[in-house]
């Protein structure tokens, strides 16, 4: 820790200090003694009331909560929750980011990233080899996208969505995770589908 937050903790420390020995009568009054009195009420009322009657009673509330959890839960609520255990395809949670995208740099790279490891899987197909997880650059027989799609996909396999901080001070600056992904996507099915014709 910096010795700017020590500082920091120290006067805070002082500071709630100096507040706080003022106004210890009124403290000790307000919430000390009521606190007490409650304590001290509970206290009596569970040595007056018999044993028996708190079992009871305990029992009671602990079979109307098993009740109402496991005989009168909606049917409607359950299926509703197995619904969303349900795991999204890949298809899907690509669609829901593409929704979130306009919310700000992190959603937009979390895309470019889906974007560039479908291009590297599809280059590993086309050269017949193993998916690679390094930070290689995109490369491969007849690979050649344009300037914005390569920069797009590199900056999402092989950045980070910190590389481009956000300033509040200044205008946003253009960043290569800009273009639509629809471009992108675009570009990648047409590369697809020369693999699949090549093969044919």
């Amino acid at each position: 820790m910096t010795r700017q937050r020590w500082l920091i903790i120290f006067f805070a420390i002082v500071l709630s200090a100096s507040i706080a020995y003022p106004l210890r009568n009124m403290i000790y009054e307000l919430v000390i003694i009521p606190l007490a009195y409650l304590w001290w009420l509970m206290g009596l009322i569970y040595h007056l009331v018999p044993q028996i009657v708190l079992w009871i009673v305990l029992v009671i509330l602990t079979l109307f909560v098993a009740i109402k959890e496991l005989l009168l839960q909606n049917p409607l609520q359950m299926k509703a929750r197995e619904t969303r255990r349900v795991p999204r395809s890949p298809v899907e949670d690509l669609s829901s980011l593409i929704q979130k995208q306009g919310r700000g740099i992190y959603y937009r790279w979390l895309i470019a990233n889906r974007l560039g490891k479908v291009a590297r899987e599809l280059l590993a197909q086309r050269e017949g080899q193993g998916i690679s997880n390094r930070f290689t650059r995109l490369t491969g027989r007849d690979w050649n996208p344009p300037h914005e799609v390569d920069a797009y996909l590199e900056s999402g396999l092989n950045g980070s969505f910190a590389d481009y901080p956000r300033s509040y001070l200044s205008r946003r600056k253009a960043t290569p995770l800009d273009p639509h992904p629809q471009r992108v996507v675009e570009y990648l099915e047409s590369e697809m589908e020369i693999h699949r014709n090549g093969n044919h």
